[in-house]
């Protein structure tokens, strides 16, 4: 009895057939893709639909170039190189993993690069998922007859090996399963790793770092008693790049890789009103005048002044006037509230020093505001910022959807190609704080209006301060600018 035919073919359609070891490893590919995609939504700051849907298929074919490519180098590269149209009779078999995972790695690193996306970060996501492909794809290799240890007696197949134990009689002799104990490990793996290691995991690599380890560990000791592995001269081509998949597996793990070769300064965005400049007063005495002229100024209680700081103007109107058109609201509230700023808008205390300290320390600066572009442009001159103090400004007039949508976070951000893997929101409303979590992105609550504080701690910033000088401080702690800290 066996668990599949004796045969390699899954089912023909006319003169084409489909074997069984394609479809295994695409159904791997699949389900990988799957777990994939949903440790990625996590992630946020990732554009799920487009960046993965992209990534995937061209890593599904690299992967498979690679894999055979590294086949045909270390099989028998004279007899390849000699008949290079057999290179592609990819379904006679002949694939290696070690190579589908540099080609799929360096289809990956491409494409992070050119999206802006962390590399290290989408590894954690994806990396781990692969020990089920790898489960599901082994069992090819059974079908094959490849993936065997050495000779055994027929007394071996007891219990459940009795299953496969016509599948392991290869030209007359008994072989050890060597392809179901790498199986069942790289699905042990993947339940330890996708399902327990990350809900602890507190550092970006510690989920690729554990996948090397785990598998170079299980095949470093597999190859070693497989008598169908690919050689290096004497040496298992599997072993010795198991080896270096422990040692890079290491520096992951523990954060030394990222630190090293991957760790930039964060990227710093703020709130304008309120945050990087005082316009409350101007604020509220556009919005008081504005109440006189179409409503009783008696309604703009303390309750609703308080709303004001942060939202988009329009939002407001509509939520304070639902009768009225709050386009021409709107229009009325702005040609006072340029008149109001030039009487008494200024900087925020330290918000000046603070800006050319970290522009001088080389942080890149973005502002992300719901003001119009016009108006961010006069404030920023009249406050006293240099032109060059901020790499990217996004206003109102930039984005679709405003605060809390991550839209605007997300032109500033990818379209100067500036660091997204740690990003630091700060801004003194709840709408900040939530764009910045909706991001992905460490969260600073500037408070210095004691009405709104329970409103600023109940979005769950990072930290709160009530010192622009106090950000000085945390940009240089030693951890990863992200929403969970990873």
């Amino acid at each position: 009895m066996s668990i599949f035919p004796n045969r390699t073919t899954f089912m023909n359609i006319g003169p084409f057939s489909i074997q069984w070891y394609a479809v295994l490893i695409l159904t791997g590919a699949f389900i990988a893709y799957y777990f994939s995609k949903r440790n990625l939504k996590s992630y946020r700051n990732v554009d799920v639909n487009g960046f993965f849907d992209d990534l995937f298929i061209w890593m599904l074919w690299f992967g498979i170039i690679g894999a055979r490519l590294w086949f045909c180098i270390f099989y028998n590269f004279e007899y390849y190189i000699s008949h290079p149209l057999d290179i592609i009779r990819i379904w006679d078999g002949g694939l290696a993993f070690h190579g589908g995972f540099v080609g799929g790695a360096l289809t990956m690193l491409y494409m992070c690069r050119k999206r802006n996306v962390s590399f290290v970060k989408v590894l954690d996501a994806l990396a781990p998922t692969v020990l089920v492909a790898q489960a599901i794809g082994r069992w090819g290799n059974f079908i094959n007859q490849e993936c065997h240890g050495s000779a055994v007696s027929e007394d071996y197949f007891v219990g459940p090996l009795k299953l496969i134990k016509e599948g392991m009689h290869i030209g007359g002799v008994y072989y050890k399963p060597l392809f179901l104990y790498e199986s069942l490990l790289c699905l042990l793996g993947f339940i330890i790793i996708n399902f327990f290691l990350k809900k602890t995991q507190r550092k970006r690599g510690e989920l690729i770092g554990a996948y090397m380890i785990w598998y170079g560990v299980i095949r470093f000791f597999i190859e070693g008693d497989r008598t169908d592995s690919l050689l290096i001269g004497s040496l298992k081509t599997a072993q010795v790049t198991s080896i270096a998949f422990v040692l890079i597996g290491l520096l992951l793990y523990f954060g030394i890789w990222d630190r090293v070769f991957g760790n930039r300064k964060p990227t710093i965005v703020f709130d304008l009103d309120g945050t990087l400049q005082d316009s409350n007063q101007a604020i509220l005495d556009s919005f008081k005048e504005t109440f006189e002229k179409y409503g009783d100024v008696k309604d703009f209680t303390e309750e609703k002044q308080l709303k004001v700081f942060g939202p988009p103007i329009k939002d407001m109107f509509e939520e304070f006037f639902p009768d009225l058109d709050a386009d021409e609201l709107v229009a009325y509230y702005r040609k006072l509230n340029a008149q109001k700023l030039q009487e008494t808008l200024k900087p925020n205390e330290h918000a000046l020093e603070v800006v050319s300290a970290l522009r001088n320390e080389g942080y890149q600066l973005g502002i992300l505001t719901t003001r119009a572009r016009e108006s961010v442009e006069m404030c920023l001159k009249k406050c006293g910022f240099k032109d060059d103090d901020f790499v990217s400004v996004i206003t109102h007039d930039d984005v679709e959807k405003s605060k809390p949508d991550p839209e605007g976070l997300f032109k500033l951000i990818n379209g100067r190609k500036l660091n997204s893997a740690d990003v630091i929101v700060i801004g003194d409303s709840s709408a900040d704080i939530k764009c910045g979590q909706n991001y992905g992105a460490y969260t600073v609550a500037y408070s210095v209006i004691e009405g709104k504080r329970p409103e600023i701690e109940a979005a769950g910033p990072n930290r709160i301060i009530t010192d622009l000088r106090e950000l000085l401080d945390i940009v240089k702690e030693d951890h990863y600018f992200t929403y969970n800290l990873k």
